[in-house]
């Protein structure tokens, strides 16, 4: 092999893994975890009870992010876009979450994260309750929801892994939103 493009080689993964180095971690960002475009037009509607009658209660078992690790989904990033979802889909009620017709309660259980990868694939195990107005659990739903970032999205290692983080909650949003849409509130 040509000894100029062995030592072009050697300095190109030196130079990927000083800049892999250099990137820190961030937290998954609320906007890009949420749903911003309503359903389409085809998409079966919620049933009424549920329309502007929502709130988000709690949200458990998420983790802050450490900068010299990898990204993480924290409690009130994760609240934050299931709120932003609910108002896009007329689904947030106007009641704060001790008087709202249908709190939620959720609970992420896990993120499956890989340690490395050119696309990388997380899946987020998220535990949803929505309870009616007399305290009953009327939906209860745990989704295990993947979703993979290319490579092609993100160049760093830690930024790609922050789209897959922000893209399986916000896959999780959208199969929690199809189960609402196939209940039966009272």
């Amino acid at each position: 092999m040509n000894r100029n493009i062995v030592t072009a080689a050697k300095a190109a993964m030196a130079m990927g893994l000083l800049v892999g180095l250099n990137a820190c971690a961030s937290s998954a960002d609320p906007h890009a975890m949420a749903l911003s475009t309503p359903a389409t037009p085809d998409a079966k509607p919620f049933p009424p009870p549920l329309m502007h009658a929502m709130c988000v209660r709690s949200v458990t078992g998420g983790e802050e992010t450490n900068p010299m690790w990898v990204s993480k989904v924290d409690n009130n990033g994760f609240k934050s876009a299931l709120v932003t979802s609910l108002d896009s889909a007329s689904l947030l009620s106007a009641a704060d979450a001790t008087t709202c017709p249908f709190p939620i309660d959720v609970n992420l259980l896990g993120l499956s994260q890989p340690s490395m990868g050119f696309d990388m694939t997380v899946t987020s195990h998220v535990n949803y309750k929505v309870f009616d107005a007399g305290g009953s659990p009327f939906l209860l739903a745990t989704i295990d929801a993947p979703y993979t970032a290319k490579m092609s999205e993100a160049f760093a290692g830690v930024e790609r892994l922050k789209k897959a983080n922000e893209g399986s909650i916000r896959t999780s949003i959208q199969q929690f939103f199809d189960k609402l849409r196939d209940s039966n509130p009272k």
